[in-house]
């Protein structure tokens, strides 16, 4: 059994740009809460390497749900968590990489955390949660 193309389409649209876009909206509402001091919110938000991000992790978790086989919803979330993380992670590396970053790996990790106290990874995870019970699952031929 597998999930179809469409589904899994949807499924990762929705999990990457509502996670994406929770976060991001956190984090500018963190920022405009704490008078505009920190422009590390908005600095992060307009980074090309993290506008790539949502559209990358829809294109990784549409390939994950398509090629895996359907796996139930809590294996379903837990693997969907460690691909939209390593998305997240590459996009990070790669942008502090692209700035001239020394560490780039740490950079990366920092972000990582950033996105979870932003709450852009439970986002994902909800999500994931929530639309893995809607995937139209279908039998493959042998």
């Amino acid at each position: 059994m597998t999930v179809t193309w469409r589904s899994a389409f949807r499924y990762g649209l929705t999990v990457a740009v509502l996670s994406w876009s929770a976060g991001t909206a956190v984090a500018l509402a963190a920022e405009a809460l704490s008078g505009g001091s920190g422009r590390w919110a908005a600095t992060w938000a307009l980074d090309p390497w993290q506008i790539v991000c949502a559209p990358a992790a829809t294109a990784a978790l549409t390939v994950a749900r398509r090629l895996l086989p359907a796996l139930p919803r809590w294996r379903v979330v837990v693997t969907d968590a460690a691909v939209y993380l390593a998305v997240l992670l590459l996009t990070a590396v790669l942008s502090a990489w692209t700035a001239g970053d020394e560490a780039p790996l740490d950079t990366a990790f920092v972000l990582a955390i950033i996105a979870l106290l932003t709450l852009q990874l439970p986002s994902a995870w909800l999500l994931s949660l929530w639309r893995s019970g809607h995937l139209e699952v279908v039998l493959v031929s042998p």
